[in-house]
């Protein structure tokens, strides 16, 4: 699910605790884009699917998130058309099918980070 090449870069240029505000961050505000999405479904709203797509599309590119990030693109393609298809509608929910696995990927990589932002617990040298 996680690309692992991805996260060992991330972890490694931004180090554990500004990765777990990020992945926060995500796990925070993905559902309420998964929202909009589906109201500007319902809505017909295409702006909206585009906006929510896109940012959620660049949230899950950031964690290597490669599936969800590929079904956002898409997204964001059909809806930037101007009006919503059974195509668009298809792909909301193949986005939204996708979404669940990515986010629990994401509550599991904040649980291996924790560790990591400890203090060392080895006594130090005088």
């Amino acid at each position: 699910m996680l690309n692992p090449q991805v996260v060992q870069e991330l972890v490694a240029s931004l180090e554990a605790p500004f990765v777990i505000e990020l992945v926060n961050t995500f796990l925070e505000d993905s559902p309420q884009l998964i929202d909009e999405i589906h109201q500007g479904i319902q809505g017909n709203e295409t702006e909206q699917v585009h906006r929510a797509a896109h940012t959620l599309k660049s949230f899950s590119k950031t964690f290597g998130l490669e599936q969800l990030g590929s079904l956002c693109q898409g997204l964001e393609k059909l809806s930037a058309h101007g009006e919503l298809s059974e195509g668009t509608k298809s792909a909301a929910k193949d986005t939204e099918a996708a979404y669940r696995p990515a986010r629990q990927a994401l509550a599991d990589l904040r649980q291996e980070l924790v560790p990591m932002t400890a203090p060392s617990s080895r006594p130090r040298e005088s």
